[in-house]
């Protein structure tokens, strides 16, 4: 028992003995880590050049082709026989005007002048106008002429009746067309083309038909050529 209570002193006393202060641990600092990624600069690539396209080669222009015009169908054009006549003292070699039977359009055919120039102060002052009628049906011809300037030809004159033609009563027509029969208002034009018309009347004063303008086969001249 006395030994139990020893122990049990013992006990006490050291429980009641100076208790040394428990000392307090320090916290440990935290170390805040920050973790920095490096990142490695990124190499930059040039951009790669593009190749400079050669220079377009000049298309050769080429040139345009002529166009093909259509040849042009001949135009009925009258025939010329050289003659001489007698005028007065003098003799003066003329030019015999055939014209064209296509001028006649079926009407007339052998239309002739008996000469290319006509004048008002030289020679020739008349030409003979002749034709032959081509329908049974015409009695009867009428002379229509105009005056064209020369060399323009822009101020044409309109159309005058001159008249009648002579006839024989077998389809055949004549006349004389001297200068003075020319309209006053042209007569004094120093050089001009005499145009022509001739149409076909049937006996109870219809036209049957007329012929092409007969134009630039005669020439008018004021004076001596």
């Amino acid at each position: 028992m006395r030994n139990l209570l020893l122990m049990s002193l013992a006990l006490v006393l050291a429980a009641c003995g100076v208790v040394q202060p428990v000392q307090q641990e320090q916290p440990t600092p935290v170390i805040q880590t920050v973790v920095v990624t490096v990142i490695p600069p990124t190499e930059i690539i040039p951009p790669t050049a593009i190749p400079t396209q050669p220079a377009p080669t000049d298309v050769p222009t080429l040139a345009p082709t002529a166009t093909l015009e259509p040849t042009p169908l001949p135009q009925p054009t009258a025939t010329t026989d050289s003659s001489s006549t007698s005028s007065g003292a003098s003799s003066t070699g003329l030019t015999v005007v055939n014209v064209d039977n296509v001028l006649g359009k079926g009407a007339f055919v052998d239309i002739s002048f008996s000469s290319d120039l006509l004048t008002l102060n030289c020679t020739p002052r008349e030409i003979e106008i002749s034709m032959t009628a081509n329908l049974p049906e015409i009695t009867r011809a009428e002379l229509y002429y105009r005056v064209t300037d020369q060399p323009s030809a822009l101020y044409p004159s309109n159309w005058f009746l001159f008249g009648n033609l002579g006839t024989d009563g077998k389809g055949k027509f004549f006349t004389k067309f001297d200068a003075l029969s020319i309209n006053p208002n042209y007569r004094g034009l120093e050089k001009a083309w005499l145009d022509f018309q001739i149409i076909g009347v049937n006996k109870g004063g219809g036209v049957v038909e007329r012929t092409q303008h007969i134009e630039r086969l005669v020439t008018y001249s004021k004076e001596c050529p």
